[in-house]
């Protein structure tokens, strides 16, 4: 108990700010936020600036073929699985400061204190940047987590593109290039324990005037990609009954999927975040609209049921 507080007594509550801060500037947007995703140049740049940190202090940076980011600071016993600490840098597109990058640098500033203090660990204690967490430019999120811990293949994730029609695969590779001096693990030993800090994000803390939780439950998640198809036509001459609107069908479809994933407890989350027209002309009938469904819930089985209500078939198909 003594030792615990000696190390809680030497973080340094400024020094995990100005990083915060120094980090916010990469990617910076109006209103305080962050634009820094997946294997952008603005992820490269905070890559770069974590492995500076971590080095000035003599820690052990490498990374995987997944461009995950791991330093390292040594135990008594090297051969023990070490603890594993971090979260991402990634951000959506109008991400907040904190999001993500707090579990990294917060897991610094402990690894810092640890050696600040003196004190000796049996297992190396390891802080990991996760890659494409957020899952806003390459689709799914948690690619770099689902690789290291074996639930998907690399392979799986190197044809996804971007709203500009990069692959993956290609901003893997120019982001693991850029720092071509870092170590590469192959294979993961997989840590003796996970701890990850993060901020809310949402507002219920906040409302409770609670300033920490723990966290009971986790998020399980399943994304579509629905297609719907019709027919181009001219705005100022087809008739409106005649018309085969791909726009009008995907409002409806919408706002049925609206009514069927209602949920009187306020557990599920249900977003549809990206709507595509084509050809997105004002003066022309939509012929086919993609839109995306984000689908969550901490109950496994009730996620399955709620999903079974966007089912594959003639209109709809699960990404």
């Amino acid at each position: 108990m003594g030792e615990g507080n000696g190390i809680a007594a030497r973080v340094d509550g400024g020094r995990l700010w100005r990083r915060l801060m120094e980090m916010a500037e990469i990617g910076a947007i109006p209103g305080n936020g962050v634009n820094r995703q997946a294997l952008s140049d603005e992820d490269i740049a905070a890559r770069e600036l974590l492995v500076d940190w971590a080095r000035r202090r003599g820690y052990a940076v490498a990374v995987d073929d997944a461009a995950n980011l791991f330093i390292r600071r040594p135990g008594g016993d090297p051969e023990l699985a070490p603890v594993l600490t971090g979260s991402h840098m990634d951000s959506q597109p109008r991400g907040g400061r904190f999001d993500g990058i707090y579990g990294v640098i917060a897991g610094l500033e402990a690894i810092e204190a640890i050696d600040d203090a003196g004190a000796a660990t049996r297992r190396p204690i390891e802080l990991v940047a996760w890659t494409n967490e957020e899952g806003s430019r390459f689709d799914p999120g948690c690619m770099g987590s689902m690789v290291f811990s074996g639930a998907a293949p690399l392979e799986r994730f190197e044809d996804a593109l971007d709203a500009n029609g990069i692959s993956f695969g290609r901003a893997l590779a120019r982001t693991l290039s850029a720092a071509p001096d870092l170590p590469r693990r192959n294979g993961a030993a997989l840590p003796a324990a996970y701890v990850e800090a993060h901020i809310e994000q949402g507002p219920v803390l906040e409302a409770a005037s609670v300033p920490i939780g723990a966290v009971t439950g986790v998020q399980g998640s399943q994304r579509f990609v629905v297609e719907i198809g019709g027919a181009t036509a001219h705005a100022g001459t087809a008739p409106v009954k005649g018309r085969r609107d791909a726009l009008q069908a995907a409002l409806r479809a919408v706002a049925r999927l609206n009514e069927a994933m209602t949920d009187s407890n306020d557990v599920l989350r249900f977003t549809v975040g990206r709507f595509e027209v084509t050809p997105n002309s004002p003066n022309t009938v939509p012929s086919k609209v993609v839109f995306s469904i984000d689908l969550r819930h901490p109950d496994g089985a009730e996620l399955d049921r709620r999903a079974r209500r966007i089912a594959p078939g003639p209109f709809f198909s699960r990404g």
